[in-house]
């Protein structure tokens, strides 16, 4: 870079210029790292929520991994594996003095709710009332909906493949997941009620706990030792297709934004070369080629495109970053408007979605102001004059 145009740049950058000119470089970096702020935040809020969703239905729903176990093959031990669990499943009809409603039923063993899966869900009421009657947790959503509280007794239809099983249950306990799209329609219970009911009619298999990112690779190698498996996902193509699609379709939202704001950018040089005409007019008059003030310009403008990209990405993590408790006590009030949504995930930093939002803005940005700046090509030496 050349002195001459390292003085111009510096100077529209403020340094060493009057209060004027400080001020009005200082608004349009704000304003820029804001709505990259924005842009961060919002995808990394989608982003943790889709995440959190999948958790929810891998934990406490399905597990990340099926096993159906041959007569042959043991428990298989890998340290991938951070938990495994036998369950058993069959359909049910809950009756309530309100309502009835079609739920699954989730048989368990008594070390389910224990390790990670202990941290998805929170057990909002007890019973300490001793029974005889086998018991069941209901969710805290399916006991607003039925009208039910802990240590009530409930009729329950249970269905095998082969078998119509009517029972008396004792409502021990009542979860609450934070999801309310599982926790309306499963219903936990002991494993060996099930089995007592139905016996080996049941389906069951064991639910595999694992990271999302070593699910695959496991699966594969459980599968070249001769387990058969299937994943959360295939057991729930809707919900795994939607997650993934809402994703993509909020970057791809972002990425429209992020053009948009490299427009705006554009129009912050275009800005700059009419209020210094006269400048750049006194500049080429001089004898300095359009050539070294349009390389000044553009550096001028894409420093500050710069500053604010990283301002933005940090203010928009920071922002990120804060919004647990603030989602927590906005869970507590229970809004009916955003009872459908998941408010309780951890945050999560979705680092290659935020290099493309930074990305394409950046390449935005050059490309727009460039464009703009070939405009100071067509200022006459002569023009300054109308200034005088």
């Amino acid at each position: 870079m050349s002195d001459l145009i390292r003085f111009i740049t510096t100077r529209k950058l403020g340094f060493g210029a009057n209060r004027a000119t400080k001020r009005r470089v200082f608004f349009n970096l704000t304003l820029i790292a804001l709505v990259v702020a924005i842009l961060i935040l919002a995808q990394i809020f989608v982003v943790s929520m889709s995440q959190g969703i999948a958790d929810k239905w891998a934990y406490l729903g399905d597990g990340h991994l099926q096993l159906y176990l041959g007569l042959d093959n043991p428990l298989p031990t890998d340290p991938r594996i951070v938990d495994i669990q036998r369950v058993g499943e069959v359909n049910g009809l809950l009756y309530s003095p309100q309502d009835n409603k079609m739920v699954r039923i989730k048989g368990v063993e008594k070390s389910y709710f224990t390790g990670v899966r202990k941290e998805q869900v929170t057990f909002t009421a007890t019973a300490d009332i001793p029974t005889t009657l086998p018991t069941i947790q209901v969710s805290k959503t399916l006991a607003q909906e039925l009208g039910i509280e802990v240590g009530q007794r409930l009729a329950l239809m249970l269905v095998s493949d082969d078998a119509i099983r009517p029972q008396l249950c004792f409502v021990d306990t009542i979860y609450d997941s934070g999801y309310r799209e599982l926790d309306e329609t499963l219903v936990f219970c002991d494993i060996s009620f099930l089995e007592r009911l139905f016996g080996s009619s049941i389906g069951q298999h064991h639910e595999i706990i694992t990271t999302a990112k070593q699910m695959r690779s496991l699966r594969a190698d459980l599968t070249s030792q001769g387990y058969v498996l299937s994943s959360w996902e295939e057991q729930n193509p809707a919900l795994s297709a939607n997650l993934a699609t809402s994703r993509e379709a909020v970057l791809g939202v972002m990425i429209a934004v992020a053009i948009l704001c490299g427009y705006f950018i554009s129009e912050l040089s275009s800005q700059m070369v009419e209020d210094d005409k006269a400048r750049i007019a006194t500049l080429r008059l001089m004898g300095i080629r359009p050539l070294v003030i349009t390389r000044s310009f553009f550096l001028t403008v894409m420093s500050i495109t710069v500053i604010s990209l990283g301002l933005g990405t940090a203010l928009g993590i920071l922002f990120a970053r804060s919004l647990p408790p603030i989602l927590a006590k906005v869970a507590s009030r229970s809004f009916v408007a955003l009872s459908f949504y998941l408010l309780d995930f951890p945050i999560r930093i979705p680092t290659f979605d935020i290099l493309i939002i930074v990305s394409v803005l950046l390449a935005a940005s050059a490309i727009s102001v460039h464009l703009s700046l070939r405009r100071v090509s067509s200022i006459e030496p002569l023009s300054c004059v109308r200034f005088d």
